[in-house]
């Protein structure tokens, strides 16, 4: 018989190694879950939803084989592991990412619980992961009992700003409760005169003919037992503030403005109650006297309330069926006469959950010095040209006295702001203050300003940088890509990209956020759309940006330069209007989001086949662009040092679009589809170099004429050394600078590395003499100009300091010399190919894919070349070295193989020597 002790022991070490087994399973078990795109869990609308998730193994050679999801309605059953809603039971597949929900049809404002377990390549599960949930928005427009509501008639131009109000009863034991809220045109809301939630200019800008967002708010922690008040505060944003360039003419609507709010109240019991916007609110004019985008916004905190008939509070009117004609192209004598004034409509416009993340502040800053270059004037130097408002703190104000905020990006002689670029904006805040000795604070809610500097006039005393302190604000998407080199003036360059792309991402992608534009302008955002991949988790930005686009498309099937549509009309100019299929194609690429592909498939298609189709291909065998007279081909490759025709580039970009088009149709399966388009680009490509290609040169022989077709895969594989040959020439002609614009500043340090001019792209890409983006970083810049010249030109005219365009040279960073890109769609296999040049010796760049950290760390040392990388988990690299003439590369002590190495998961350092 066995003795207890020696039976003890082993039940006890039976114990420890079950212990350290579960132990294990739980540090091994799925991490970062990912309900779409990883932005909005509460109120979504969203019904076929994907789920995603990171393996939390890093063991080398780490891949999934299977998967197990369980979906429940309770966090009790889910921890019970009882999927009530699914189980997807154990599927063999690599797939962690975008992993579509097949369980129950989903129900409005139910909360779904998740949690993902995993099989290894050893066949090992791991445990299951921690808990995640989403919770469905209103799904059915029957389901909304609220009403719009706004104040009868409007008052001044724009409309004046409003307040609704509703008070109302709580009862004890309340559980839940939800907001489900919109507005047009923006609108903020408080309970018990705290703010709900933490977005600024919601409902966000969209086609407003076609759809607006509605956003859901959690104030259960708001409400009290017994009697609350909810406050809507209601101002012009993008809906009727006025848009566009000599005043803003350009409206939605001239109002007026208008609330849509539901709350919904949940009990212990069960019972519910819905407080809705209708005719039993009370709505007045609210201390917001003055709002516009462009403009300011002027607040009088005299005219809050306080609950004396003075306040002015009268009933609202209903607007559910309201109409107006719009004025987003302006009338017959504006340029775009070939517009028809479009009718907004409410009852054709579709309320749906918010698709994308709302804009918030993303950080604060104080100004690093405060002058008074006049008697009572401070201006307040932020040291960082940005996109925000500011906070006022005043710590003894002074009844009815004016404090005035004057914003821009520049400075005159004698250290106050200058507006000038801002040409018709007068970008100025005015706050009245309503006490006399009291502390007051104020921020607006209505707009945002493009600044570096802050001018204050009026101020009670003299401010310091507690009492003015920025807010930087724009699209809540979050940061993956870091990159940081051995040579300095790149890092300036990468750090004024990336500020560039946060100043320009307000709900769409603008092209300046300062002057009297800030418009979706399609050729800036085809252009950047790949290096804000690499800077940001930017997924649902460019998929919310692809629906704007396809809202407002022409049924003839053209699409506009500007999305939203709004102050320039139609037809989209070449390489403008193929953002249409660039954004959706590179967004697919770098986040592997087939759905984007789908949804906007048939825009992409329409306007492929208006250009295949246009009078101009029939012509000539290809298309062109062109005004009546055959004069004006387009913008061409926008502001560059040496201009180039502009007729080709609309057949070189009819190719580029037939050829993604291609592949988008075989991604989704429709091969018939993929074998037209990409015979039809093949037989552009032959009439476009009959055309335009004489004695070994294209058309107008600069840069960009040759760069374009030679990066559309235009250029015969024989021509491909020559066309590029004459790039590098030209470059070496004009003493290793660039002369391109917009388009071709995206292309022309790539194709030089490509073929085999690396050194000469990086003295172009390092330059501080004009034209160059070091040029911009010496002479003070902390974003991108919109001219290479920007500090020459005039100030009045067409002259931005924060323009995202010239940004797209950091593609160059990451993609060749960090090395790093994807093959399969979402870096599921990628490539690792750095190109180290002559004079750069370190290189640092980080990736936080859908999968996990991917790394591209190199550094000269010693005679070697040190390379070190990292391959998240489920995921394949194939390895690139750029080896010189007698050098070896080894890996781990073992010697590499020239050609192509394939990397399997984890961290490596190889020596190339």
């Amino acid at each position: 018989m066995i003795p207890y002790s020696l039976r003890l022991s082993r039940w006890l070490l039976l114990g420890c190694c079950l212990f350290v087994s579960e132990l294990l399973q739980a540090q091994n078990a799925p991490q970062k879950l990912r309900f779409e795109y990883g932005d909005i869990r509460l109120g979504t609308g969203v019904t076929q939803p994907r789920l995603s998730w990171q393996l939390a193994n890093t063991h080398p050679g780490v891949r999934q084989t299977a998967y197990q999801i369980l979906v429940a309605s309770s966090p009790e059953k889910l921890a019970q592991n009882e999927a009530d809603l699914w189980d997807s039971g154990k599927v063999k597949t690599s797939q962690s990412v975008y992993v579509d929900y097949q369980g129950k049809s989903l129900e409005s404002r139910q909360r779904y619980f998740w949690k993902v377990q995993t099989w290894d390549e050893k066949g090992t599960a791991s445990g299951w992961s921690s808990a995640d949930w989403w919770e469905m928005g209103l799904l059915d427009k029957k389901e909304w009992k609220a009403d719009w509501i706004g104040m009868a008639g409007i008052i001044g131009e724009p409309p004046r700003s409003t307040q609704a109000r509703k008070d109302f009863s709580v009862k004890n034991n309340l559980v839940k409760a939800r907001i489900y809220a919109t507005g047009l045109g923006d609108y903020v809301l408080k309970i018990n005169n705290q703010k709900v939630g933490d977005q600024l200019l919601a409902p966000g800008w969209t086609d407003y003919l076609k759809k607006v967002y509605y956003q859901t708010y959690d104030v259960t922690s708001l409400l009290k037992s017994g009697e609350n008040q909810l406050d809507a505060f209601l101002g012009n944003g993008w809906w009727s503030g006025g848009l566009g360039w000599g005043g803003g003419f350009h409206r939605y609507s001239q109002g007026p403005l208008r609330l849509l709010c539901q709350l919904e109240l949940t009990y212990a019991d069960g019972s519910t109650e819905v407080i809705a916007s209708n005719k039993d609110w009370k709505i007045r004019l609210s201390p917001v006297i003055y709002d516009a985008m462009y403009h300011g916004e002027h607040y009088d905190a005299r005219l809050e309330a306080k609950g004396t008939d003075a306040d002015g509070w009268v009933t609202p009117v209903v607007l559910n069926d309201a109409k107006n004609q719009t004025t987003l192209f302006g009338p017959n004598k504006d340029p775009n006469v070939g517009e028809k004034a479009d009718i907004f409509d409410m009852k054709k416009m579709e309320v749906v959950a918010q698709e994308a993340p709302p804009i918030r502040v993303t950080e604060t800053k104080k100004a690093v010095t405060v002058t008074e270059p006049k008697p009572g004037h401070f201006v307040f130097d932020f040291g960082q040209n940005m996109a925000g408002i500011v906070h006022l703190s005043i710590p003894k104000a002074t009844y009815s006295q004016e404090v005035v905020l004057h914003f821009a990006e520049l400075l005159h002689e004698d250290g106050t702001v200058a507006q000038e670029n801002l040409r018709s904006a007068k970008s100025t805040d005015r706050y009245i203050c309503k006490s006399n000795g009291e502390a007051e604070e104020w921020e607006p809610m209505f707009l945002y300003h493009g600044f570096r500097y802050v001018e204050v006039v009026g101020f009670p005393g003299k401010p310091t940088v507690e009492n003015v302190v920025a807010k930087v604000i724009h699209t809540d998407f979050q940061p993956i890509g870091e990159f940081s080199a051995s040579e300095e003036i790149l890092n300036k360059i990468y750090s004024n990209a990336k500020w560039t792309l946060k100043s320009n991402a307000l709900s769409i992608p603008t092209d300046c956020p300062q002057r009297d534009e800030r418009l979706g302008w399609m050729g800036d955002a085809q252009i950047f759309v790949a290096s804000s991949c690499y800077l940001m988790d930017i997924n649902s930005f460019w998929a919310k940006y692809a629906r704007d686009i396809a809202d407002s498309q022409h049924p003839s099937g053209y699409v506009y330069d500007v999305n939203p549509k709004m102050v320039v009309g139609g037809p989209s100019k070449p390489a403008w209007g193929d953002a249409t299929l660039i954004v959706p194609w590179t967004t697919y690429e770098f986040f592997g989001d087939k759905r984007i592909l789908e949804k906007n498939y048939e825009s992409m298609k329409a306007w492929v086949e208006y250009m295949n189709t246009h009078t101009s291909t029939k012509k000539a065998g290809i298309y062109y662009f062109s005004d009546p007279d055959e004069k004006w081909f387009g913008y061409g490759d926008w502001v560059p040092v040496v201009a180039s025709p502009g007729k080709p580039i609309g057949g070189a970009y009819q190719i580029y679009s037939n050829t993604l088009l291609a592949k988008a149709a075989h991604v989704l399966g429709k091969t018939k589809e993929a074998e037209t388009y990409a015979a039809l680009a093949k037989q552009y490509t032959t009439k476009y170099n009959e055309l335009y290609f004489k004695d070994n040169n294209y058309e107008g022989k600069t840069q960009a004429a040759n760069l374009m077709p030679l990066s559309f895969g235009i250029v015969p594989e024989k021509l491909k050394p020559v066309i590029a040959k004459n790039v590098a020439d030209d470059v070496k002609a004009h003493q290793d600078h660039l002369t391109t614009g917009f388009i071709a500043s995206q292309q022309i340090l790539p194709r030089l590395t490509d073929y085999g001019y690396n050194d000469l792209a990086y003295k172009v890409a390092t330059q501080k003499t004009y034209p160059s983006w070091g040029y911009m970083a010496e002479n003070g810049a902390t974003t991108m100009w919109e001219l290479w010249n920007s500090d020459k030109e005039r100030p009045e005219g067409m002259n931005s300091r924060n323009h995202f365009a010239y940004g797209s040279v950091i593609e160059w960073y990451f993609r060749y010399l960090a090395g790093v890109e994807p093959i399969e769609p979402g870096f599921k296999t990628f490539r690792i190919a750095p190109k180290p040049p002559k004079g750069l010796n370190r290189v640092n760049f980080s990736y936080q894919s859908l999968y996990g950290p991917i790394v591209s760390n190199w550094e000269r040392k010693d005679g070697k070349l040190i390379l070190n990388v990292t391959i998240p988990p489920n995921t394949v690299a194939d390895l690139e070295l750029p080896l010189q003439a007698g050098q070896s590369a080894s890996l781990e002590g073992k010697k590499l193989k020239k050609g192509v190495s394939k990397l399997q998961p984890g961290s490596y350092q190889i020596l190339i020597q």
